[in-house]
């Protein structure tokens, strides 16, 4: 299904690699300085591709952010927490390809971990190629290159971005973590053992929809199970009134799928499963109300309601695979967790009591496994959203195409 050649095809024993990973985290805003929120599932990912390459001189370059947003910060604080996991030195540079990060990287020693500043701080790196030939030419590329005898890309999560640090080294080979992903991923699409849901929460609601009206079309999908954005976006559709504070976030992906989520609902209503209740903040607690009553109150609806959580765990425990790409509620707000707990736990015990396959897509799902203590108790916590989301749309990603074409 895929095609690449891997770390394993070479010798990297006193070698000096770059390796491209993902390790973006949900960041704690609050403070004096910006810290990572609990332990950063990424970051606990990526320990068991360090521990294994500890016979080389490794450098890792990440990003953390978006340019403009309250999360882009320095990868300092990353730094600290990969140190904590780690019994190797693992140093920090506040340079991605300038005078101090060549010098940095010239100066380290095999088994040393180095750790370039936030990639996405170089503005090219926020740029789209689709001639990968174009981004080899880009500075950072041209500058770091003569430096490594290897270039690993092990970041999953940016697989659907077509950025310089991605796809911009002329040799790339697949990383272990990278690996894993691929191997979960193709037991997700090739053949996965029926029946499947496929539980649908958070953001990005029109890119959920159309992933899962294409399994629904290619008869790999049997339920999903509706919450979150994605939820408001197809009751908003087919004529409910969720109230113009939920309406309006989604309002352009309804002005641009309205016609096609009508059809596909009309034509997959009995595998669509929508929720039944909704938890919203009243009098400084929380209250839980019907759908229907959405309209009337008019304010955010962060969570799913007992009702929902009960019928959408019953089709879980009844699946032999579950997919998570987003969770049901706004789980950072205390009182917003309890449908998103339920669903990592249903999924934890699909797993252990019917042997089922249960992968989670997307680093606020995921960290919300670590954060209930399931994170260990389902198949595999993939740490990329966008990039599972595209693969399950059947679209083929920047990453893989790269892989295919810069094989040593």
């Amino acid at each position: 299904m895929y095609d690449y050649k891997s770390y394993k095809d070479v010798d990297l024993k006193g070698k000096k690699v770059l390796i491209r990973v993902d390790i973006n985290s949900n960041i704690d805003t609050s403070g004096e300085k910006p810290q990572i929120r609990g332990e950063s599932p990424r970051i606990k990912a990526i320990i068991p591709t360090l521990m294994e390459l500890k016979d080389s001189a490794i450098v890792l370059m990440a990003h953390q952010g978006r340019p403009g947003g309250k999360d882009f910060t320095s990868l300092d604080i990353h730094t600290e927490q990969i140190r904590k996991k780690i019994d190797r030195p693992v140093k920090f540079v506040d340079d991605i390809f300038g005078p101090k990060a060549v010098q940095a990287i010239k100066d380290l020693k095999i088994g040393e971990i180095l750790v370039l500043d936030n990639i996405r701080k170089w503005d090219t790196e926020n740029q789209s190629f689709k001639d990968f030939a174009e981004a080899e030419k880009t500075e950072m590329v041209q500058t770091l290159s003569p430096l490594f005898d290897y270039f690993i890309e092990d970041g999953f999560g940016v697989a659907h971005r077509a950025q310089p640090s991605i796809v911009g080294f002329k040799k790339l080979l697949a990383g272990p973590l990278i690996l894993k992903e691929f191997q979960y991923m193709t037991k997700l699409i090739q053949n996965p053992e029926k029946p499947v849901a496929m539980l649908i929460g958070g953001a990005k609601a029109s890119g959920k929809f159309k992933a899962m009206k294409y399994n629904f079309e290619n008869d790999r999908l049997d339920y999903a199970l509706c919450s979150g954005l994605t939820a408001i976006l197809i009751m908003e559709a087919i004529g409910m009134n969720m109230g113009s504070k939920n309406k309006d976030i989604i309002s352009k992906d309804l002005e641009a799928n309205k016609d096609d989520i009508i059809a596909t609902y009309n034509k997959f209503k009995d595998k669509i499963i929508l929720p039944k209740d909704l938890v919203i903040k009243e009098n400084g607690g929380t209250k839980s109300i019907s759908t229907e009553e959405a309209g009337k109150y008019n304010t955010i609806t962060g969570d799913i309601g007992p009702e929902t959580v009960k019928e959408f765990s019953d089709v879980i425990m009844k699946c032999k695979t579950i997919i998570a790409n987003g969770p049901p509620g706004i789980f950072e707000d205390e009182v917003f967790r309890d449908g998103t707990k339920a669903m990592v736990k249903a999924m934890a015990e699909a797993s252990e009591q019917k042997n089922a396959l249960t992968v989670i897509g997307g680093g606020e799902m995921g960290l919300a496994a670590e954060m209930f203590g399931y994170g260990d108790k389902v198949s595999f916590i993939s740490t990329g959203g966008g990039a599972m989301l595209e693969l399950l749309s059947g679209k083929e990603v920047p990453l893989v195409k790269a892989f295919r074409e810069k094989k040593p």
